[in-house]
């Protein structure tokens, strides 16, 4: 699939200016997308996102982009344009590995490595080239076996280690990888940097369903760490998105109503989850309400121990909850078994905590991933009890509401007896 996997470059307000840069060095460019907040562009056929994020993250030389030119006349043009008002890394010049070589980070902080070679010979005008330094110097061999784990049409092209008399022998000097056909390059840094890898630089992963976004989300996040909106850092440090085309759909929906519910649903989201894109999709909610003649403790009691909860977690006198446990805090789980009395069926009613406030609120998901709110409010020797539920879709919505207002109801009355 063209274009899988595409830089996201972390901008200022400053993307489409950069983006009109970029079109005129290399050529062949063109701006896809232009809106406030994202510019998105081709260079030769490879696509980039510019997001105007504002000035909390900026670009560095952990990830940078590895540009092949063909002749001094261009490679020249190209360094005079991206230098103009940037910083020096490596001046142009010939080194071992190239008759004409240079790093640079031009004005928006974006940082390039240009060099004359056979463009055939890469198959890539532009490579995105990580750079594992600091805390993470020896790590880029194990990076790329993960993310070679978790990509189709993964291969390994080359890989150089630092020599024996080098800095960091054995490491990784300079490498080349596929990852869904796409090349990569990575290495290794000697010495100590000013720099991290951050969100300056992320890699934006173009999901086509639900089951892809939980396949990279999940194996990118394992020792990693979970963003919002379909951010993440993996292991290493590396910034991704992942993110499914479904949600720029949603987003760009004609409907304005429908365009904010999908912006509202992601900004609540870590993993994107694309049924809570569209409010068609979003499961109605119940909400069910009584007043107990008891003060808040005894309620909160009876409503939390398994020895109160079997007497009364029922809808009718023909079924019982003959056994229960509560692990009550954030994390923790419960499961009530209910059954008919006659034998003839039970199933078990369980979920995990998502919130405990004492005498306040339990909140909670079912294990078929429904929310539930319980909310307490003590009035004078009286307990207001608020019970919000998601609507499950086999059964009508004055079903399940009858069916649990009942059960409050048999709570009322035997807290109250």
């Amino acid at each position: 699939m063209k274009n899988k996997i595409f830089p996201c470059l972390w901008f200022d307000g400053q993307a489409k200016a950069a983006a009109e840069l970029y079109c005129a060095v290399f050529g062949k460019g063109t701006i896809t997308v232009d809106t406030s907040m994202v510019v998105n562009f081709e260079l030769h056929g490879q696509k980039f996102m510019g997001l105007n994020g504002g000035p909390q993250y900026q670009p560095n030389p952990t990830l940078s982009f590895y540009a092949i030119f063909e002749t001094e006349a261009e490679i020249d043009a190209a360094w005079q344009q991206l230098s103009d008002g940037g910083s020096t890394l490596m001046p142009l010049n010939k080194y071992p590995w190239s008759e004409k070589y240079g790093w640079l980070s031009d004005r928006f902080g974006v940082s390039w490595q240009l060099v004359l070679g056979n463009l055939e010979e890469v198959g890539q005008k532009i490579t995105p080239l990580l750079m594992f330094a600091n805390a993470q110097q020896g790590h880029a061999e194990t990076a790329i076996a993960h993310y070679s784990s978790l990509f189709e049409d993964a291969s390994i092209r080359m890989i150089a280690r630092f020599e024996e008399n080098e800095p960091i022998p054995g490491k990784i000097k300079h490498s080349q990888f596929f990852l869904n056909e796409q090349l990569f390059m990575a290495m290794d840094a000697p010495g100590v940097h000013k720099f991290d890898f951050s969100e300056g630089v992320s890699l934006v992963v173009d999901c086509l369903n639900q089951a892809e976004v939980d396949h990279f989300w999940d194996g990118l996040t394992a020792e990693g760490e979970e963003g919002q909106c379909g951010w993440l850092k993996d292991p290493f440090g590396v910034s991704w998105q992942i993110v499914p085309r479904q949600l720029m759909q949603a987003l760009s929906n004609p409907d304005p109503a429908a365009a904010q519910y999908a912006m509202n649903a992601l900004l609540q989201m870590k993993k994107i989850e694309i049924a809570k894109l569209s409010p068609a999709a979003a499961k109605p909610a119940i909400t069910v309400q009584t007043t107990v003649n008891a003060p808040i403790a005894m309620v909160w009691n009876h409503w939390t121990a398994p020895t109160h909860i079997i007497n009364w977690n029922h809808a009718s006198d023909d079924w019982h909850t003959p056994k229960a446990s509560n692990d009550l805090q954030p994390g923790g789980r419960f499961v009530y078994t209910m059954a008919a009395k006659d034998g003839s069926f039970s199933f078990d009613f369980c979920g995990s905590y998502d919130e405990v406030i004492e005498h306040q609120r339990i909140a909670y998901t079912t294990d078929d991933d429904r929310k539930v709110v319980i909310t307490f409010e003590a009035i004078d020797n009286q307990t207001k009890i608020m019970e919000t539920f998601e609507a499950e879709s086999e059964n009508s919505l004055e079903l399940q509401q009858g069916g649990w207002q009942a059960i409050l109801d048999n709570f009322k009355k035997y807290t109250e007896q």
